[in-house]
């Protein structure tokens, strides 16, 4: 019995690395590169680590989440040669052409949000429909659609200047340069008004969203039924406890990482 207690301690880190090896890897994937969703650099930052996190929790040793960055032109690729294996996370079917939620499983929300329309301060727009945006020009990240303004820039009435990251349109617009609005979401602009480049007394939020409140979910390829189920019942258990969402706090002294939308 003795002999048993002393190697316990030397079984334990055994055991976990077979149950950890036993787990199957499921890719939690989003193609924000950007607060609070995500932070380069930083694995275990951003809402999508901690979602990757609590879920790996909650299976009890059946999966092992990552938090994985694709980019949306990447994602959409996967997604028409049917190649995709990961599950998507802060998602809603309308951004993928799936109203009626039959291409792929969706489960239920994670969160709501909205979308906005944000200007200079010093040449506000209060946004009313698309066309109320005719002849302005728009700045957005690469490969993030917005079907609604799809047939205005096609027609050349609303010229889109991509950037790099929804940050870098706020920063242009912010500086009143080149650009006359972006589109970005509630959550995504409370967390980047914290980056030091952005200077929310620049921005100007139109009054009217450009969305109505919207749900965000996740996207799980067909082809992965008990892993949508697993996940489904574990977005019920979720919503009643909202602490997986906050962020750790920081030690004394640090800063959040500098590098901070459908």
């Amino acid at each position: 019995m003795r002999l048993r207690i002393l190697l316990l301690p030397m079984l334990l880190p055994v055991l976990a690395l077979r149950l950890a090896q036993a787990a199957e890897t499921v890719q939690l994937a989003t193609y924000y590169d950007y607060v609070p969703w995500f932070v380069p650099g930083q694995p275990s930052a951003g809402l999508n680590a901690r979602l990757a996190s609590r879920l790996s929790e909650m299976s009890g040793g059946r999966y092992r989440f990552e938090s994985v960055y694709i980019p949306r032109r990447r994602l959409d690729v996967l997604l028409q040669e049917g190649k995709l294996t990961m599950v998507v996370a802060w998602v809603h079917p309308r951004f993928f052409g799936d109203p009626e939620r039959t291409r792929y499983f969706w489960t239920g929300p994670l969160m709501d949000d909205e979308s906005l329309v944000v200007s200079p301060r010093a040449a506000p727009l209060e946004y009313d429909g698309p066309d109320s945006l005719r002849g302005k020009r728009f700045g957005a990240p690469g490969g993030h659609r917005f079907p609604d303004l799809e047939p205005l820039i096609a027609a050349g009435d609303i010229t889109r200047i991509d950037v790099p990251q929804i940050k870098n349109a706020l920063q242009m617009i912010g500086a009143h340069r080149r650009l006359d609005f972006t589109v970005v979401d509630r959550s995504t602009l409370d967390a980047l008004k914290h980056e030091h480049l952005i200077d929310p007394a620049l921005l100007h939020v139109a009054s009217r969203p450009r969305t109505a409140s919207y749900e965000r979910s996740m996207l799980v390829p067909l082809g992965q039924p008990a892993l949508y189920r697993f996940l489904q019942e574990a977005v019920v258990l979720l919503k009643s406890d909202s602490r997986w969402r906050a962020p750790p706090p920081r030690a004394p002294g640090t800063q959040a990482g500098r590098r901070a939308g459908e």
